[in-house]
This record gives structure tokens, C-alpha cells and sequence, in this order.
């Protein structure tokens, strides 16, 4: 049965009362002068007029959420939660019998470290939308959707780890490869740089130079790291999946997908809003330096990830169809394509994102793991 006391915390022991042959009870203290504060006077406040709120540095009510000033960040929050699901909710029984039994080591290897990336940087999206935007934003509305962003890549980061326990990998082996692959600590060491620079306490939004810097982070964070590192980081795992291998895990990824799509082109409304708001113009130089790093990095993972390609999958793949999708990104931010001509390497990929969630969990769910304690479903 499940135990509400924490078994952390001692007991608080009783008082007892004086026994007569111990002298009489002290007397209770003499009542002191009341000091309760005098109820100030009520103030009337002026309603909130919409027009006043901003994305950043707004001057409007941050606690009331309505009338909104931006609707649209209302309906992503009521979309996001069309996709509401748990790791537990996906049989992996096939997925255990496919590692073990089915995947070449090529395939091992491409598996094993695509999760190793995922995991490291879902818990980084967390943290930076957690301390670095959210708390940035002056409307009510945006930060609703955020604390439900931030909730997912919380779900997210349990799914990879609900992947490795399940196929019984080394969790120490898996977390630590960020650390000691390069090519995966390279994308964590940009991500790192580019966001920690946000996360000052100091930073001041109406300094020109500090929301120039807050936007690039933005956008890297919306556009490169969520919709396209994200996005075209699933794709080997959905090329296993298309062949009938690592299904349950794939179908996990299916719905991360979804909401990363969310989360990219939320960020990416959020900056394009920002520039409207600030009259901020990015600074081409930067941009196309960002571009360029992003790119350098993920041909660098690809190499590693795919150094022998799977059946069906290679490396120059990968990297096409970052390029590919990096166009599309930049062209939703209202920028030029960083990478003219790229082609659509994966024309599969959009699929993933596309289907309809139609599964009945509670009909499918694996009833033989419990949580919980003792749950009767009676």
C-alpha cells in the first residue's frame, strides 16, 4: 500500500503534562499587545489594456492572463497537451528481442549514440527554457506554454532513459559518452556557449547589445538546436523503424517529435515577434557564423554516428538533410537560406511528424509492470 509519511522524518514527540508529585505546571504566558498590521486601503488598479503587453520588457500585468495579446501562444499550449503521453504507455518487449538479437553492431552503435545525444540535451532544453527564457517573458500567455515545454523535455528525457533501462545498456557507459565522444561534446560545448549567455542574472533586455544577444540565442535554441539538431537527430532511429526494427522506440520518438515541431516553431514565433516589437535586425555576420558552426558540428556527429553506414542510411544523408532542413528553418525566421540548393535527402521524415495520434493507450498500455505500490483496477 502506498505510505503518505515520509519515513525520512523522525516523529515529533508529544508533550505531556507535569505529573502532580512534580510541582505545578508553569503558568501560560501573559497575553501580549496586539500587533497585527492595520488592513491597508484597498487601491484600485487601472483594468489591463492588452496593447501593453510585450514579449520582453512589457509593462503590463504578468499575472493576468486574459485579454490576450497573443492568442496564438494560447493555442499552442491547448495543442500541446492533444499530445499528452508517458514511456510507460509503449510496449518495448520487441525492442529488448531487436537490440539483442537483430541489430548488426553497426546498428548497435548508431542506436547506443543517438540516445547518448538526446538525453544530454533534452535535460540542456529543459534548463534553458526553465531559467533562461521563461522568466524573460513579460505575457502570461508565453510563459504558459513554456512551463509546459518545459514539462516535455522532462517526459523526454525519462523516454531515453526509460530506452536504456529497458534494453538493460550501461548507464554510465550511455550518459558519460557526451563527455568523452567529441563529436558529441562538441554540440553540447556550442549549445553550452550559446545559452549560458542568457542565463546571467544581470542581463539587461533593454540594452541593444544584450536583447541582440538574447534573440541569437533564441534563435539558435528554437531554429537550429530544437528544429533542426532535434528534428534530423531522430532520423536514424526512424530509418531502423521503417525496416521493422526498434518500433517501440520509434514510436516514442514519434511523439517527441511532435512536440519539438511545437517547441521550434513557438520559439521561432517568439522571435520573429520580438524582432517586430524592438526593431532588432540580426546581425548577418553572426547569423551566417552560427549557420556555419551548426552545420561543421552535425557533419562531424554524422561521421561518428553513421562511420559505416546502416542499410538504407549514410552519413551524407544526415547532413543533406540538416542542410535541407535548416533552409526551411531559416526561411519560418523570415532569413535567407543558409544553404541554397540543399535537397531533401530523407523525404520520409516529414512523415514521422505528420501522422495522427490514434492509439488508445489504455487498450494498449503493458499492464504487467504496476507503479505506484499496490494499484487495484477494480
Amino acid at each position: 500500500m502506498l505510505n503518505w509519511d515520509d519515513p525520512l522524518t523522525a516523529p515529533v514527540p508529544r508533550l505531556r503534562a507535569t505529573p502532580p508529585d512534580q510541582g505545578p505546571a508553569m503558568p501560560p504566558p501573559a497575553p501580549q499587545a496586539d500587533d497585527t498590521p492595520v488592513a491597508e486601503a484597498p487601491v484600485s488598479l487601472a483594468p489591463v489594456n492588452p496593447e501593453d503587453k510585450r514579449v520582453v520588457n512589457g509593462q503590463a500585468d504578468i499575472n493576468q492572463l486574459a485579454p490576450f495579446k497573443y492568442p496564438w501562444a494560447w493555442d499552442f499550449f491547448l495543442n500541446a497537451n492533444k499530445n499528452h503521453w508517458t514511456p510507460l504507455d509503449i510496449n518495448m518487449a520487441q525492442d529488448v528481442h531487436d537490440y539483442h538479437h537483430r541489430l548488426t553492431l553497426e546498428e548497435r552503435h548508431v542506436y547506443e549514440n543517438v540516445l547518448s545525444y538526446l538525453t544530454t540535451s533534452d535535460i540542456l532544453a529543459m534548463r534553458n527554457i526553465g531559467l533562461a527564457v521563461m522568466e524573460k517573458m513579460s505575457a502570461p500567455e508565453l510563459q504558459i506554454y513554456q512551463a509546459r515545454q518545459v514539462y516535455e523535455e522532462s517526459l523526454h528525457t525519462w523516454t531515453y532513459q526509460h530506452c536504456i533501462e529497458t534494453l538493460g545498456l550501461d548507464q554510465g557507459e550511455i550518459y558519460n559518452r557526451y563527455r568523452v565522444v567529441p563529436e558529441i561534446h562538441r554540440k553540447i560545448q556550442i549549445s553550452n556557449r550559446r545559452l549560458d549567455s542568457i542565463l546571467r542574472p544581470d542581463i539587461d533586455l533593454r540594452d541593444p547589445d544584450e536583447l541582440h544577444n538574447f534573440v541569437m540565442s533564441y534563435l539558435f535554441f528554437a531554429a537550429i538546436f530544437e528544429g533542426c539538431w532535434f528534428y534530423n537527430g531522430f532520423s536514424p532511429i526512424f530509418s531502423l523503424q521503417r525496416r521493422g526494427l526498434m518500433k517501440g522506440t520509434a514510436e516514442q520518438f514519434q511523439y517527441i517529435m511532435r512536440d519539438e515541431v511545437l517547441h521550434c516553431t513557438f520559439g521561432i514565433r517568439v522571435v520573429r515577434q520580438i524582432l517586430q516589437e524592438e526593431g532588432v535586425v540580426p546581425d548577418p555576420k553572426t547569423v551566417r557564423e552560427m549557420w556555419d558552426e551548426t552545420e561543421a558540428a552535425e557533419a562531424g556527429y554524422a561521421r561518428y554516428i553513421l562511420r559505416d553506414p546502416i542499410l538504407g542510411y549514410t552519413a551524407e544523408d544526415h547532413i543533406e538533410q540538416f542542410r535541407f532542413v535548416a533552409n526551411r528553418r531559416a526561411r519560418q525566421a523570415g532569413l535567407d537560406e543558409p544553404f541554397p540548393g540543399a535537397r531533401n535527402a530523407l523525404p520520409w521524415l516529414d512523415e514521422q511528424a505528420n501522422l495522427r495520434k490514434e492509439k488508445n493507450f489504455f487498450e494498449t498500455r503493458v499492464t504487467e509492470y504496476q507503479t505506484g505500490g499496490a494499484l487495484s483496477w477494480d
